[in-house]
C-alpha cells in the first residue's frame, strides 16, 4: 500500500533513483509501534514493478516492460540458446512479482549474464544463417 502512494504522488516520472528508501523511512509508524512489524524500515516494496514506479513513474515502468518484451522476443526459436534465454528472462519477469531482482547485485547480475551470453549467440546464429542464405540464392 505504501508503494503504491508513493506512486500516486509522482506518477509520471516518479521520486528519482534511490528514494525508496528514505520515502519508506519518512512513512513509518513513529512512537510506541517502534517494537512492532509496522516500524520495520525497509527499502525495497518486493515488487520490481513498484520498485520502478516508485523511482521512475510510468516512464521507467514503460521501460521496464520493453525491455522483458524486447528480450522475449529474442528468444523466439528453437535452440539451446533460445530455451536458456526465454528461461532466464521468464523467471525473472515471473518472480518480480515477489521480488525486485534486477535490484539485487546477483540475481541482477545473472540476469545480465544470462540474457547477454545467450542473447550473443542467439544473434550470431542469425547473422550466420542470414550470410548462409545471402551463399546460398
Amino acid at each position: 500500500r505504501k508503494s503504491l502512494g508513493f506512486f500516486a504522488e509522482a506518477p509520471v516520472k516518479g521520486h528519482g533513483t534511490g528514494s525508496t528508501r528514505g520515502l519508506f523511512e519518512r512513512a513509518a509508524t513513529p512512537g510506541d509501534a517502534q517494537y512492532q512489524a509496522s516500524a520495520e524500515v525497509i527499502g525495497n516494496p518486493h515488487n520490481q514493478t513498484l520498485n520502478v514506479a516508485v523511482q521512475w513513474g510510468i516512464i521507467g515502468v514503460a521501460a521496464l516492460y520493453a525491455i522483458w518484451i524486447l528480450h522475449l522476443l529474442l528468444f523466439r526459436g528453437d535452440g539451446l540458446a533460445n530455451w536458456v534465454g526465454l528461461l532466464v528472462v521468464v523467471q525473472n519477469v515471473f518472480t518480480s512479482l515477489f521480488n525486485s531482482h534486477l535490484f539485487d547485485f546477483h540475481e541482477g547480475w545473472m540476469y545480465v549474464i544470462g540474457v547477454g551470453v545467450a542473447g550473443g549467440m542467439v544473434i550470431r546464429a542469425q547473422q550466420a544463417g542470414a550470410k548462409a542464405a545471402e551463399a546460398g540464392s
